[in-house]
């Protein structure tokens, strides 16, 4: 050991009596700190405006070291390859260009001496390198709210990692040339290889993997993300270990007289070692993994490992089901992009279950509303798809045709889009992708979909005989948008929900349901109808009942036999905006505490938007009367204001509405409920019952868009969710981030700025002068 000390004293001497070290150090911090101003400043800034902004400080810590596009440590991974073919260029070369090695060849030292104490020499001008860059790690906790220290180390032992294996790919290309420019140049050739490698040869089955494997880079994204994989560790300990013993092969094999076949085959061996060993590290079932950020960031909620543990007698099975006429085909589903899909979006539980597996179908099928069909006429769908692959780079034959993907699953009722089908003992179900900024599903629609495979999905069936409002139905009366519509991510069906519709006329309510749903009957309904509901009532059933002011004499029976009544006249809050009989009802307590999701919404919106009022839109609501019976216990859900709406006895035209309505001596004053839920023990279980006087709350004309003040969609679901007791969907929060404020103020980034970029710097110059100075004297 004392050996190899002394040939890496001797290198970082020779090494820092160049300036070329200590400009790369300058560059290094400068460049480092450009970014890591730049990301600080940002999120500052957003986390002084307040309001919405704060919404994008949460974990802080995380997202400004690790984010993939505006962390300042990724960006640092991207360049670092730069620095390192200048400081390893000489380390070999150097020696075979000066004749020294034939020195070190007669010298009593071992070529693995000499190696490893180059070697080290280079490991510890990293080591200068991370010092360099805790200082902004420094910045960063002096910055920050309660940093998380662990992500922060996690994250630059990836670093310190991957200049280990600069080194020592860097120390073997030197042993190859006398040039010191040549080796420079391959070195610069090789790192920038390693960092790109990923995205090459990717539509390639065999070669897919391999390069995939091989990019440096992604094996340091865990690290920075703070995410300790044992399969990355030793992605790293092969490249590092393997080029040194490259380099050792190739320094020995220069002192002996060998046949080319046996200098090879020490390479070959090299290889076949590092590739078993890289192949077995790397199955699902020898990974091991260890979240070091405080939050656990990079794990799924406890609630979805259970709900995996579960599926312990069999492999679950995804299939990527690609649709080619998808607009986010090429983006996202081409065979370049399988690798990502399984790391980022399925590794998390592969974790958990390492049998797991993922597979791949691509097919073709629109209906005659697609944008390719239009634009394609008199072709058929195989033609248009035979022009789509060849853009693509494809073959037709891999993909599925219309015929061929139905009889495995029914891609219209998906809407020809693109899917995940997961599949376990015989059971499937479906994951979507969503129409909005985010695309991919949730940890929250993936645990919805294991739920599925291992409990019984909830059904709500809603009464179809008297043209009642139904889940299925694109019309803007209807519940699509909340209920079925499969591109909604919040819609019941993305939450595990399955939805049917029930005629009375023909069987009673079936048991078993979650729900059974009455919106809005428009003709009576008849006594013996009104009895089947009655008895599943008495059941304990639970029901959701929608009215309309109109119409309120067709569920009186039903309404009469819970207690209930509509309040004769309709409710009115005149606005400038919206007609008269739009009404806004707060929430009350109980409707802000109607679930885990709703406490945590409600406090992220006065958080994010100053919201105190939590208003939900009502167009011509009529004020819903009660008494608790036969067990019942009643809290109301939504109640009016008692200073801006009124009850309108009087009648009045559609006409008047649209105008600024004026209050008349009859009308009555007061806070009136417009929802309410219903509870009480029957048969040794919970019922509940929800109803509300308006039924266009869920409409899907209602609760499209977004409007801040507005929560018809957010309560309806939670509406919805209370009917599963809690099962779907599952309860998948975390706990609030603690490193989501700024200790320091926007006046600070300008002393920041003049530490990073100037004292800093200054301070290593001087260094460097005095230090060359004194070399030059001696």
């Amino acid at each position: 050991m004392k050996k190899i000390f002394y040939i890496a004293k001797n290198e970082l001497y020779t090494l820092f009596y160049s300036p070329i070290a200590w400009i790369l150090l300058i560059l290094f911090l400068v460049m480092t700190s450009v970014d890591y101003i730049f990301i600080t400043d940002l999120e500052l800034q957003y986390f002084e405006r307040g309001g919405m902004f704060l919404q994008l400080t949460e974990n802080l810590t995380s997202f400004m070291t690790s984010h993939i596009h505006l962390g300042y440590l990724p960006k640092l991974l991207q360049n670092l390859y730069i620095f390192f073919p200048l400081i390893t260029m000489g380390l070999i070369s150097r020696e075979i260009n000066g004749g020294t090695i034939k020195l070190l060849y007669s010298s009593p030292l071992k070529i693995s001496e000499i190696v490893m104490g180059k070697f080290l020499a280079t490991v510890c001008f990293s080591i200068i390198l991370i010092i360099l860059l805790l200082f902004t790690m420094v910045g960063l906790s002096l910055s920050v709210s309660h940093p998380d220290y662990l992500q922060m180390l996690t994250a630059v032992l990836g670093i310190f990692l991957v200049l280990c294996a600069y080194a020592a790919i860097g120390l073997f290309i030197s042993s190859l040339t006398s040039y010191q420019i040549v080796a420079a140049i391959i070195t610069l050739g090789i790192f920038a290889l390693l960092a790109n490698i990923g995205q090459l040869y990717q539509n390639i089955d065999i070669v897919r993997d391999v390069t995939y494997y091989l990019n440096i880079g992604a094996k340091a994204h865990n690290f920075l993300t703070g995410l300790l994989d044992l399969r990355d560790f030793i992605y790293f300990l092969l490249i590092t270990v393997s080029f040194l013993l490259f380099t050792i092969i190739r320094i020995r094999s220069a002192t002996e007289s060998i046949s080319l076949f046996r200098k090879a085959y020490r390479y070959i061996i090299v290889v076949l070692v590092a590739f078993v060993i890289g192949y077995i590290t790397n199955k699902p079932t020898v990974n091991v993994y260890h979240d070091a950020t405080r939050d656990k960031l990079q794990t799924i909620t406890p609630t979805t490992q259970n709900m995996l543990k579960k599926l312990n007698d069999g492999e679950l099975e995804i299939t990527v089901v690609a649709n080619l006429f998808d607009i986010y085909y090429g983006s996202f589903y081409t065979p370049s992009e399988r690798n990502d899909i399984i790391t980022d979006l399925w590794e998390p539980y592969i974790r958990f279950k390492p049998d797991i597996k993922v597979k791949f179908i691509n097919y073709y099928d629109a209906d005659t509303s697609s944008y390719y069909v239009k634009s394609n006429p008199g072709k058929s769908l195989k033609e248009i798809a035979e022009k789509e692959t060849k853009i693509y780079g494809l073959s037709i034959d891999k993909f599925l045709g219309p015929d061929e993907i139905n009889q495995l699953v029914n891609t219209r009722k998906e809407e020809f889009r693109s899917f995940f089908l997961l599949k376990y003992k015989g059971k499937t179900t479906v994951v979507r992708v969503f129409d909005d900024p985010w695309y991919w599903p949730f940890e929250s629609e993936i645990a919805a979909a294991i739920n599925r495979l291992i409990a019984v999905p909830p059904k709500i069936a809603f009464l179809s005989d008297e043209i009642e409002r139904g889940p299925f139905s694109e019309r803007t009366r209807d519940y699509q948008f909340v209920s079925s519509k499969v591109s909604n991510r919040i819609a019941l069906i993305n939450q595990g929900y399955d939805f049917d519709t029930i005629s009375l006329k023909e069987k009673p309510v079936p048991s078993g349901l979650a729900a059974f749903v009455i919106a809005d009957p428009r003709t009576p309904i008849q006594p013996e109808e009104i009895a089947k509901i009655d008895h599943y009532i008495d059941s304990g059933g639970n029901l959701f009942i929608a009215c309309e002011p109109d119409r309120k004499d067709i569920i009186k029976p039903i309404l009469n036999k819970l207690g209930l009544s509509l309040r004769e006249g309709i409710l009115i809050q005149p606005n400038g905006k919206f007609s008269s009989d739009c009404t806004f009802p707060y929430l009350t307590p109980a409707a802000k505490n109607i679930s885990p999701l709703s406490r945590r919404f409600i406090k992220d919106q006065i958080i994010y938007h100053s919201d105190s009022t939590f208003r939900v839109a009502m167009v011509g609501a009529s004020a819903i009367d009660f008494r608790e019976i036969d067990g019942f216990h009643i809290e109301p859900l939504l109640r009016t204001s008692q200073y801006l709406s009124w009850n309108r006895l009087a009648a009045i035209s559609n006409d008047s509405l649209q105008l600024k309505t004026a209050k008349l001596p009859n009308d009555e004053q007061g806070s009136f409920v417009t929802a309410l839920r219903m509870d009480r023990t029957i048969n040794g279980k919970q019922q509940r019952i929800i109803v509300a006087g308006d039924a266009d709350y869920l409409s899907s004309s209602q609760i499209q868009g977004y409007e801040p003040t507005r929560y018809n969609k957010e309560f309806g679901f939670w509406c919805f969710s209370v009917f599963t007791y809690g099962e779907f969907p599952p309860n998948n929060l975390r706990p609030k981030s603690l490193d989501n404020s700024f200790k320091i103020k926007s006046d600070n980034i300008a002393v920041q700025k003049m530490i990073y970029y100037w004292i800093l710097p200054m301070l290593i110059a001087i260094a460097c002068s005095v230090i060359l100075i004194r070399r030059k004297r001696k």
